[in-house]
């Protein structure tokens, strides 16, 4: 355990590897994979088509409804956990089973579903006759390695789950990946979670902390000094607005899958939500794959975290020294030493600057002229300045360039920043279904559940709540800006050109590029606390904390004691609770050794979050390292609602 943090991360698929070669042990010698498209990046990075078969796997076959016989009788699904497929699945091996109903005895079907099966999933094979003829598989795969210090379990069907239908049964498999981390790379001093469900991963991981407890191996090295896990809703405007940077534009543009971006420039994300009849897939058109991994393209790893304004003027100085190099000069050789050690590098090279040229064009020509406008609007949005105009701004977008995902996007962050009122609400709503068909009245519904979009009430001037009438009055502050303001997100121009505000155009900083920068910044738990007053739901834990709490309990035993009830059960204290304990006390020391902090992003995470923190972490001196479920671009929310 005495290896670099890197390679510890790095091992993390060998384990993913590990518990796929226990599954597939209990499924015979030899089966055929039929595997979900969703799923095939993700079982790449863990393993390949030589190990697979290695592992007993015959022929591999894409999921569909319609699949027929296949050269197996032995069959082994792999599948996410989703209620609608896995359904579909059952319903082609009973359709199987009809037609032979001899495989029923020789139980021959497996379903791997990923991360995990719930109870209902039993209940739903029970109900369908298959109970002991198809078994069940929990995968749960460890997180993935996408990019330098970024890293991923790729369950986007997640997000759906937890925030728009209240499912929170897999929550657990987010505190079994940080369990598993915790083994490779120990434990961290400091733990603090903001939201009700990292609160409970955070409990969860405790529960697992003493039931497994048995298996699990002292590690003593000090990898990580602190570990954040914050829910995506506690921090909604930064995946609604339109990030300024290179690697994010090209998440609003292109679909990404595990790392891996589709270079389709005849259908972008932007062309296929557009409404537009006139227009026709062009089937001729051929899809280019680009890693989004530094150590494979180092050109990207030097410009993903640029502002786009900046990337043209780089690829066009890579360009002219790939120009200047004069092969012809070279002597025999000379050539055959290139040839031998150079060429592929260089061929790879090119290769990857016409890719990202060819991106940048395609974004340049998506974005046209609208990008100054998009900033400019959000910007007002965000310091709560010129809602007539912004909402007119919105209000023509609906009507003459509505597209199906980044208009609601529009809607919601205005709703989130300035608000909506009934009226207005009511008018874009008329017109969003006007354009794509009354079919979609239940995304708003869905909108507001997951918190992305404030419902306004109906206003009715009755004498009962006429009291209330200054609530409806224009503010100089809502709540977002009051909270905004008092986190210090919403920079002013004489702000430091170092500030990671640039990722949105330098009107917002993202709030975990905050909270991290104040973890890695204070000189006492009084100071980090202070500075993170503002939140509510946050809760610190650890054994840093454990020493402040008891240094203060032999100075102010009382005060602690009295407020243990508000404590979560497991050690977690809440922030404000402990801060009133602390008084200001500064000499309960707060420094993070080693200076490198977790980020653990539960509902997905943006790009632009990620070049913020590599900000935070450039000025600090420290290292930042991003896990979630998924990367997910604000696009990608607002269809995980339909």
């Amino acid at each position: 355990m005495d290896q670099p943090l890197s390679l510890k991360l790095a091992s993390l698929c060998q384990i993913s590897q590990y518990k796929l070669e226990h599954i597939l042990s209990q499924c015979g010698e030899k089966a055929d994979l039929i595997i979900d498209p969703v799923l095939i990046k993700p079982l790449e990075r863990i393993c390949g088509v030589t190990w697979l078969r290695q592992h007993g796997i015959d022929k591999i076959y894409k999921m569909d409804p319609q699949l027929g016989s296949t050269s197996n009788t032995r069959r082994i699904y792999f599948i996410p956990a989703c209620i609608k497929k896995y359904k579909c699945v059952l319903d082609q091996i009973s359709s199987l089973l009809s037609l032979n109903p001899a495989q029923a005895d020789a139980k021959c079907f497996n379903i791997i579903i990923v991360p995990k099966f719930v109870c209902t999933f039993d209940s739903i094979l029970e109900n369908k006759g298959l109970y002991e003829i198809v078994k069940l598989h929990s995968f749960s795969w460890e997180l993935m390695r996408l990019d330098d210090q970024l890293l991923s379990l790729e369950v986007p069907f997640l997000y759906k789950q937890l925030y728009v239908e209240k499912n929170q049964s897999l929550l657990s498999s987010i505190a079994m990946s940080l369990w598993s981390l915790f083994h490779v790379i120990g434990k961290p001093k400091c733990l603090m979670s903001l939201g009700k469900m990292s609160s409970s991963v955070l409990d969860l991981l405790e529960v697992y902390n003493e039931t497994f407890t048995r298996d699990f191996v002292s590690n003593n090295t000090d990898d990580i000094g602190a570990v954040l896990v914050i829910d995506r809703d506690q921090d909604y405007s930064s995946s609604l607005l339109t990030p300024a940077t290179y690697s994010g534009l090209l998440s609003e543009i292109f679909n990404i899958n595990c790392g891996h971006l589709e270079l389709n420039v005849k259908e972008t994300k932007l062309k296929k939500g557009k409404l537009n009849f006139t227009t026709s897939k062009d089937e001729t058109a051929k899809t280019a794959v680009m890693s989004l991994d530094s150590s494979i393209d180092h050109l990207y790893g030097e410009i993903k975290h640029r502002h786009f304004s900046e990337v043209l003027s780089v690829l066009s100085s890579k360009a002219k020294l790939l120009k200047n190099e004069d092969i012809k000069a070279l002597g025999i050789q000379e050539m055959k030493q290139f040839v031998a050690t150079k060429l592929q590098q260089v061929t790879l090279f090119k290769q990857n600057l016409v890719n990202h040229v060819l991106a940048s064009e395609t974004i340049i020509s998506e974005m046209n002229n609208k990008f100054e406008n998009l900033t400019l609007t959000e910007s007002e949005m965000l310091n709560n300045r010129n809602k007539r105009a912004n909402f007119t701004y919105i209000d023509e977008h609906f009507g003459t360039d509505v597209h199906m995902h980044n208009s609601l996007r529009l809607m919601c962050l205005l709703s989130l920043t300035q608000g909506l009122t009934y009226e207005e609400y009511n008018s874009l709503v008329h017109k969003y279904l006007l354009a794509f068909g009354y079919k979609f009245l239940y995304v708003f519904n869905n909108l507001i559940t997951s918190g992305l979009l404030v419902q306004p009430s109906s206003p009715k001037l009755s004498l009962s709540n006429l009291s209330n009438l200054s609530d409806r009055l224009p503010k100089w502050q809502t709540e977002f800006q009051t909270v905004a303001n008092k986190l210090k997100q919403l920079p002013t121009k004489s702000d430091s050109a170092k500030s990671p505000s640039y990722v949105f155009n330098g009107g917002y900083i993202p709030l975990v590029a905050v909270i991290c920068n104040a973890l890695l910044t204070s000189e006492s738990l009084a100071e980090l606390l202070t500075k993170l007053s503002a939140l509510d739901d946050l809760k610190i834990g650890g054994s840093s904390v454990d020493k402040a709490k008891r240094g203060m309990e032999s100075l102010n035993e009382k005060i602690t004691n009295s407020n243990t009830k508000t404590d979560s059960e497991n050690g977690y204290r809440d922030a404000k609770t402990l801060l009133k304990t602390l008084k200001g006390d500064s000499r309960t020391m707060f420094t993070l050794k080693p200076r490198t902090v977790l980020v653990y992003m539960i509902g997905g995470v943006t790009y632009a979050e990620v070049a913020a923190c590599d900000v935070i972490q450039s000025v600090t001196g420290s290292r930042i390292i991003i896990a979630s479920d998924c990367i997910a671009s604000g696009s990608d929310l607002i269809a995980a609602n339909m």
